[in-house]
This record gives structure tokens, sequence and C-alpha cells, in this order.
């Protein structure tokens, strides 16, 4: 194991309940190879693939021992691997790849960087076929990541182009222990109203894997709010389409017991909703914390919702909960929309004072109908609530508003419409 893996706190030499496939301690670390060692891999050439035809006898053999053992002792260590002669192959192949490259490199791998790894897996598995021509195919590169993973301190997964993660789990880990994870998690998920079919469950797997390998361990027990801000803050974890993935993994943690409550975003804390009876509240960021969408339009659809609730304190307080809404009262908020003006049920009115009481646009019309058909398919679907009405029929978008969407044409000046021609 690296130093960098060590001071890091991740690996064998942390506290942790699970136990590293791989104990560095027991080989020889040397970083430099030696001149028998370097003569020993020159004179095998491609015999380091050890094929069929390949003479175990030879000597060098023996030389490059302290090579060999850490690899193979590695390919022993994968938990989940294809039983199939192409698989044995291409792991066999890996290890050869990885001895051409010590030559290559004239030092052992382990000292090579994250940044070695990397270019030996490529960033695609274009790239790493061609690099190697003739001998190798696509089914080498996962184990070449593999060994990066348990021997270095590769963890730069989101540079390597389309990757199974899923799959490399499984190797490292196991694949039972992995699946028993990602089930605890997507059980606490579907119990807050997220279903496989809506996508979300799939994208949090995503997002748990990635942290499992990130902090090298498949246990959710390990996952703690330490671990977690480390693996916040490790290089692909959370890219921008993914935060609200993590934060919704980090929840499901928390609720699991392993880990603390997620901390409030820094920037752009979103208020508490107010002026709403609790359970519009409560179904509302419900709803939020579980949507699929982006956290953007979720958070915009939030508000809308939050608007909508206040309307119905104002219009129909005996309208207590989501559950109670019916056709007619549907109708009663197209065409509230419909004549709503900026400002109107709205949390706070700060920064409104040039646009208030200017009539909505068509395009917000549009939307506020969109986040409030979007709210209620998604509570029906999930069963939060019971179908009273149709929110595509009862809440479709009226002819009125929708004739305002057309394009805006202009007229084109004759030069410009002479080179359209």
């Amino acid at each position: 194991m690296s130093a960098a893996l060590s001071a890091a706190g991740i690996g064998p030499a942390a506290a942790r309940t699970w136990p590293w496939p791989i104990d560095p301690s027991r080989y020889n670390r040397r970083a430099e190879l030696t001149t028998q060692e370097l003569q020993a891999l020159r004179e095998l050439d491609w015999q380091v693939r050890r094929r069929r035809c390949y003479d175990p006898d030879l000597p060098q053999w023996r030389v490059i021992g302290r090579l060999l053992l850490p690899l193979d002792d590695a390919r022993a260590a994968l938990g989940w691997c294809p039983d199939t002669p192409a698989h044995r192959r291409s792991v066999t192949d890996a290890i050869g790849l990885v001895l051409r490259r010590c030559l290559e490199e004239e030092t052992s791998f382990w000292a090579w960087s994250a940044e070695t790894w990397f270019e030996l897996i490529a960033p695609g598995h274009l790239e790493f076929e061609a690099a190697w021509p003739g001998w190798i195919d696509g089914t080498v590169r996962p184990y070449v990541a593999a060994f990066a993973y348990l021997l270095g301190d590769f963890t730069g997964f989101h540079r390597i182009g389309h990757f199974n993660r899923r799959s490399l789990a499984w190797r490292i880990f196991g694949k039972d222990v992995v699946e028993d994870a990602v089930d605890q998690v997507a059980d606490t998920l579907q119990g807050w109203g997220c279903h496989p079919s809506d996508g979300a469950v799939g994208q949090f797997r995503t997002v748990l894997i990635q942290a499992m390998l990130v902090n090298r361990s498949p246990l959710l027990q390990d996952m703690t709010s330490e671990a977690l801000a480390r693996i916040r803050e490790a290089p692909g974890t959370t890219p921008h389409h993914r935060r609200g993935h993590f934060r919704g993994l980090h929840k499901a943690l928390f609720a699991l017991g392993h880990a603390g409550p997620p901390p409030k975003p820094i920037h752009a804390v979103t208020p508490d909703i107010g002026g709403v009876p609790d359970a519009w509240v409560e179904m509302i960021e419900r709803w939020h914390a579980t949507s699929t969408l982006s956290p953007k339009v979720r958070g915009t659809y939030r508000t809308i919702m939050a608007k909508a609730a206040r309307w119905l304190a104002a219009e129909h307080p005996n309208v207590i909960e989501p559950g109670q809404l019916t056709r007619e009262i549907c109708a009663a908020w197209v065409a509230a929309i419909d004549r709503m003006t900026v400002g109107d049920y709205v949390q706070r009115q700060a920064g409104l004072e040039r646009h208030g009481g200017k009539p909505l646009s068509p395009q917000t019309k549009a939307g506020y109908l969109s986040a409030t058909r979007a709210f209620f398919r998604d509570a029906q679907e999930w069963g939060w609530i019971v179908r009273r009405f149709d929110p595509a029929r009862a809440l479709a978008t009226p002819r009125s508003i929708a004739a305002l969407l057309a394009p805006n044409p202009r007229v084109i000046a004759d030069d410009i419409w002479a080179k359209l021609l």
C-alpha cells in the first residue's frame, strides 16, 4: 500500500472493519529494479504473458519472483470473476502487461504514481487496445484497473471513460457483500417512495459503489460522517449531476445509523417552507428528496408547490393535505395561475419591488402547471396519495396559454436572407 493511502487513513493501516485483501508488508516493495531483474524481464520478453507454451522452469521467473508474488496474490484475492478460459487468459495478460510496464519504467509497480497507472489503463478501451496491438482485448483492461486499485493508490475511475464500477467492486470485495449493501440502501430509498422503475435507485447505486471504491470498503458501517466527508472531496465522486444523489445516499446512511445527518449546503441554503400546513410541507420536502430530477429543477418545483400550498391555505383552507385535492380544485388552481401576478403567494417579498404585480409570462404559467403535474403524478405513482384525478388532464396547460408559447418570428433583412438562399 502506498504512503498516500496510509496518510489518507484509507487501507489496512487504518482502524477499519473491512480487512484489505493484500498486506503490503509481506512483500519486498523496493522501488528500483536490480540489473538482474531488468535483464530477466528483457529475456522473458512476451513470455511474461504466461500463455500455453511458456516455460515455467526458466530461471528468469525466480529472478522476478518479488514482482510476480503480489500480482499472483492479487489475482487470487479477486472475489468475483467469470470462470471462463477467456477471462483466465485476460487476468494473466493483465499481469504480463504490468510486468512489461515495469521494464519500461525500470521500477517496480510499488513505486508507480496514480498517473503512471492511469497511463497504463488509458482514457478508454480503444486507446488501451491501440497501445498494445495484437495481443490484448477489452477484457484485459478491467483487470489492470483491479491491480491498480489493489496494489497502488489508483481511484481515478472518473478519468478512464465508460467503466463498469459494479463489476470492479464485485471483483475486489465480493459480489454478495456489495449487493447486500446496495440492497440495504435501496430498501431505505424505496421506503421513501423511490422505485427501481424511475431510475433513482440505479443512480444511487452508482454513487454508492463509487463511494465504496473510494472508501476502500464495501461495508456501510465504514461510511461514517468522517469517511463521507473525505469521499465527497475525492475527484469524480460527486460531479454536478450527482450531488443530489450523494446527499440522498448520506441521508440513507443516516437513517440506517451508520453516519450523522448530512451537512446543510454551504451555498444557497434552501429556506424552510412557511405559511402552509405541516402535511403539505412534509410531502413537498419528501418529494424534493425523492425525485430524480436535477437539483435545480427540484428546487424550482419545490418553490412552485409551496406557492400552490399557500394559495390553497388562502382559498381552500379545508384542504390541509395533498390527498384532498379534487378535479374541481385543480381547475381553480389552473385559473388562479392564469390570473396570477409576480409576488403572489411568495414567502419573501425582497427583490420584487421592480416587477411585483406584473402578470406572469406564458412560459412561467406553463412552468407552474408542469411542476404541479409532476408533483401529483409522482405522488400518485409512488402510492403517497389516492388517485382522485388524472394530473395530465386536470392540470393540462390551457389552449389560451399554450397558444402564446409559439415561436416569436422576426423579419429577416434582405442581405441575410440572400445569404440563406
